[in-house]
């Protein structure tokens, strides 16, 4: 395995999803936001000014909003980065460029394109007829209570509005606005993901198979590839004699576990100690990406076939299991693509509304959108 692996990627690399992609392009900065917006409650990024950045079919995205999003994808780039390094600080995280271009413009034309998708799902629930729930109403009125009436009033409405307003040049319907649209847009992505049948998910996948084939040029830069499960009992640099035996003795066990039929994926979701367990022990790879004796063994294996003894490498003993094998050009088996890249009813929702996206009515005012910083 790479010496960089603590969770499951493509080729070795590490991201924080399966597929290799940014959190925000899987699940976007749309779920992020609202998950945000309705647990949160308090928008406190507002201004006063009812600017508008852009419409999206006839959609307002108002300067308030925009700003509010922005906010959130920034903290999710610093994070990202400080995940990656964290000795890095925000003013040297902010003052670096980012392919030739500064951050905040990076972040700034992100949350555009988070902002679109949100607008074209929330027209899309509105043609629907997706409503609130009373009790969905009820709740949201409960957070605002909550967290804004309370603290900001002492219970009283009419004060706690006030408040607000001075605060941040909006009212407390504002905020109920723009927490139940989030909510709409919410319901209308898990009713229409309901609907996608498994015929539906077969069918895109015969005809969209380039989409799913193992170009090693852009996913592995090799000429084969393979998908293998595997369970790690780690091996410290200074472990004694007693612990070296110990996960050796551990490793040959679920061996045999593995023979009396139990399923690999449990076993690695339940007792691997790399990062790879919450997904099965998954790893989608081509040669020279993983250390020596895992890729040798992984590439040997026949789909299907798992090692018989424990295998050793820097990182302690490994149980290795091919799943499939790729050549150049062929494409990820429907099972692949279900299992390991999480292709289903989500992605083809995804997929949906993405060429919604791309069809819109998008207008911008670029005399808003450019004062922004």
């Amino acid at each position: 395995m790479n010496n960089n692996d603590t969770k499951k990627g493509t080729g070795g690399t590490l991201t924080e999803e399966k597929t290799g992609m940014p959190i925000f392009a899987k699940y976007g900065l749309i779920a992020a936001a609202i998950i945000l917006v309705i647990a949160i409650g308090l928008v406190i990024y507002f201004n006063a000014a009812p600017k508008i950045v852009a419409t999206v079919d006839g959609e307002k995205i108002t300067e308030a909003e925009f700003l509010y999003y922005l906010d959130l994808q920034k903290q999710f780039m610093y994070e990202s980065a400080l995940y990656q390094d964290p000795s890095i600080t925000e003013e040297t995280f902010w003052a670096t460029k980012i392919g030739g271009e500064e951050p905040v413009e990076v972040a700034k034309k992100m949350t555009l394109e988070g902002l679109k998708n949100i607008k074209v799902q929330y027209r899309k629930a509105k043609e629907a007829n997706i409503k609130l729930t009373k009790d969905e109403i009820a709740n949201i009125d409960s957070v605002l209570e909550i967290q804004v009436i309370q603290p900001m009033g002492g219970g009283n409405r009419i004060k706690a509005n006030k408040a607000v307003k001075e605060l941040y040049g909006f009212g407390i319907d504002d905020l109920k606005d723009i927490q139940v649209q989030a909510s709409m847009v919410r319901k209308y992505q898990m009713d229409e993901i309901e609907k996608i049948t498994d015929a539906d998910i077969e069918d895109y996948y015969a005809k969209n198979t380039d989409a799913f084939k193992a170009d090693t040029r852009y996913r592995y830069g090799t000429e084969e590839a393979v998908w293998a499960k595997h369970i790690l009992i780690t091996v410290g640099e200074d472990a004694s004699q007693e612990e070296e035996d110990a996960a050796l003795k551990k490793a040959e066990e679920l061996i045999e576990r593995l023979k009396d039929g139990e399923d690999f994926a449990t076993l690695a979701s339940e007792n691997s100690e790399d990062g790879s367990r919450q997904w099965g022990g998954d790893y989608l790879f081509g040669k020279g990406k993983m250390v020596e004796e895992f890729e040798e063994t992984a590439f040997a294996l026949e789909p299907g076939q798992f090692t018989e003894e424990p295998v050793r490498t820097q990182f302690g003993y490994h149980i290795i299991k091919l799943e499939e094998k790729y050549g150049e050009g062929e494409p990820a088996s429907l099972r692949c693509a279900k299992e390991y890249v999480e292709f289903g009813s989500e992605y083809i929702f995804e997929q949906r509304i993405n060429e919604l996206v791309d069809k819109a009515d998008f207008k911008i005012e670029n005399s808003v959108y450019s004062s922004i910083k």
